[in-house]
C-alpha cells in the first residue's frame, strides 16, 4: 500500500475512503454518474408503465364495449320480434 493513507469515516453501513491520490473523487464522480443513470432509467420506466396502463385501459374499454354489444345482440335474439311472431289472426 505504500504511502497511501486510507481512513474509514461514518458508520459501518456508510463509509468513505480518503485517498490522497484522488481516487476518492473519481469514485464519487462514478457514483454520481450511476445515480443519474438510475434516475433516468426510473423516469423511462415510469413513462413506459404509464403508456402500458393507457393501452391496457383502452383494451379493457374495448372489451367491455364488445361484451355489452354481444349481450345486447343475444337479448335481441332471445326476444321474438313482432315481425316473426305467429299470431292467431293469420
Amino acid at each position: 500500500m505504500g504511502s497511501q493513507a486510507y481512513a474509514i469515516e461514518g458508520s459501518s453501513s456508510t463509509f468513505a475512503f480518503h485517498d490522497p491520490s484522488g481516487a476518492e473523487e473519481s469514485v464519487n464522480e462514478r457514483v454520481a454518474a450511476l445515480t443519474r443513470k438510475i434516475e433516468e432509467m426510473r423516469r423511462i420506466q415510469s413513462r413506459e408503465i404509464k403508456k402500458m396502463r393507457k393501452v391496457q385501459n383502452e383494451m379493457q374499454a374495448e372489451l367491455q364495449s364488445y361484451r355489452v354489444e354481444n349481450q345486447r345482440k343475444k337479448e335481441q335474439e332471445e326476444q321474438p320480434s313482432p315481425d316473426n311472431e305467429d299470431t292467431a289472426e293469420d
